[in-house]
């Protein structure tokens, strides 16, 4: 069923901004607004020039553009290139499976949101360019891949539900990876102190 992942991980990523996050944090209602706002516009469509798009992309452009507007030039460019090295894996991949899909070994929806958070984990060291370069990139490429198709009159409504489950299968790996980045980086840093505190002892 598509779609299924989409819900559970967008929905539980709403329930944990919304109820568990820091009430002081920034970036608590910009997410659980962004979050509510794909989820409700995600099973509607409508037609931009020759595509025919789910409202979540609209969302998502919309997220995208509120984030990058206020960052500088050459953080801005090295963005933009990262997202377009995304967005031309995930079309190459939905391109190969299309046409020699026997490759493909197991579920695509892993095999892709996989790539998507090894690519932004490679490109970017900060949580939010990962998250940017991700979201944009596969949005980007699923638009290209419905322009392909439209060339050959094949229909294909881009950012759809099994869209939305490769982009949300990929962004709970990335957090996931995140947060054992974090956990490292505390335990790591308590060692430290702890070995420090006994140099200091000793001498």
């Amino acid at each position: 069923m598509e779609g299924l992942y989409f819900y559970w991980l967008a929905w539980i990523g709403w329930v944990w901004t919304t109820f568990f996050m820091n009430k002081n944090n920034p970036l608590r209602l910009k997410s659980a607004v962004i979050l509510l706002a794909v989820i409700l516009a995600a099973p509607y469509t409508v037609d931009v020039f020759i595509f025919e798009m789910h409202l979540s992309a609209v969302a998502i452009a919309f997220f995208i553009f509120l984030e990058t507007r206020r960052k500088k030039t050459g953080s801005f460019l090295y963005l933009f290139l990262t997202s377009f090295i995304i967005m031309l894996a995930y079309t190459s991949f939905l391109m190969f499976e299309l046409f020699d899909p026997i490759w493909v070994l197991f579920d695509r929806k892993i095999m892709l949101g996989a790539a998507g958070f090894y690519l932004a984990v490679l490109l970017h060291k900060e949580r939010q360019d990962r998250i940017l370069a991700l979201i944009s990139g596969f949005l980007q490429g699923d638009l290209l891949f419905s322009a392909i198709l439209w060339k050959f009159d094949f229909p294909y409504a881009a950012a759809s539900m099994g869209f939305m489950d490769l982009l949300f299968i990929s962004l709970g790996l990335l957090l996931a990876w995140s947060a054992i980045e974090s956990m490292i980086a505390v335990v790591s840093g308590s060692a430290i102190n702890q070995v420090e505190g006994e140099e200091q002892k000793t001498s």
